[in-house]
């Protein structure tokens, strides 16, 4: 009896202050919300509030999956429009490469036929010529001039003529071990005799201050017609006769003047020298 006594009475201690405390408040606030929806349940009222709680996350769940929907739209569009930088610019490059090989393919082109015309010249002539390649324009500040990649060591010496596609583009001035340099005919420095191929009347051809050459030194009772073909006539031993200058042009002296003189027209591009030949005599 003592024993159940003290066990009553401890038990009664723990619940007296057990109602006492914040946990009881939640216990007994829990229980009595289970009970008043028991309650509304078995009423039959407890159907609008849960049809409220149903429908109501409706609004906002449409509303969060229209923001998802967009979300993963941009998200989408921003991962394509990165695709199509990325295969522009792979484009672009392919552009660059494909305009390179076209520029290079343009340049071979024109190398090869300046070079088959180089080389059908070269099968017609009757002095020894050397091949050469231009690899400077204007060395020591001069102008008008070219340099070759010939020299001393392949038979070229000063004052040899430099032809380009059976043309006479002008003269050696300079040579190296392996290099030369040339005074193009259009210089205001370069002379050489000529002769009118039609009538066999002898001039002198010059370079007119890069504007191209005149026929100079004619008598003024020669008769010209615009067309003939001037070549060399050979009296300087270092220049082989019969190189093509050109053709006759205009008349450009008048009749004052003591000598007739025309322009003299190359169908050479002398901007853009890249095989010639050196003639030996």
């Amino acid at each position: 009896m003592v024993l159940l006594a003290t066990y009553y009475i401890l038990l009664t201690t723990f619940i007296m202050r057990f109602i006492y405390t914040k946990g009881f408040l939640i216990f007994f606030a829990t229980l009595s919300a289970v009970f008043f929806l028991l309650l509304l349940q078995a009423k039959g009222w407890l159907g609008p509030v849960r049809q409220v709680f149903v429908q109501a996350p409706r609004p906002v769940a449409y509303l969060v999956g229209k923001t998802a929907g967009s979300v993963k739209g941009f998200l989408a569009a921003v991962y394509q429009l990165r695709g199509i930088a990325a295969e522009n610019a792979t484009l672009r490059g392919q552009v660059v490469e494909l305009q390179r090989q076209l520029t290079d393919y343009d340049q071979e082109k024109r190398d090869n036929e300046a070079l088959r015309k180089q080389l059908g010249f070269a099968d017609s002539v009757k002095y020894s010529l050397v091949a050469c390649s231009a690899i400077a324009e204007n060395p020591f500040g001069l102008t008008d001039t070219l340099v070759l990649n010939c020299g001393g060591k392949q038979g070229v010496a000063v004052g040899q003529a430099v032809v380009s596609e059976g043309y006479l583009v002008g003269k050696i001035i300079y040579v190296d071990k392996y290099s030369s340099t040339a005074l193009l005919a259009i210089s205001s420095k370069f002379s050489v005799d000529a002769q009118i191929s039609k009538t066999g009347s002898y001039a002198i051809a010059e370079g007119s201050f890069g504007a191209g050459m005149v026929l100079d030194r004619l008598p003024q009772t020669q008769d010209l017609q615009a067309g003939w073909l001037v070549t060399t006539a050979g009296i300087n031993e270092q220049v082989p006769k019969g190189i093509l200058l050109g053709q006759i042009g205009d008349v450009i002296s008048s009749q004052n003047d003591l000598f007739k003189k025309t322009t003299l027209l190359s169908p050479i591009d002398f901007s853009s020298l890249g095989f010639v030949f050196v003639a030996r005599p």
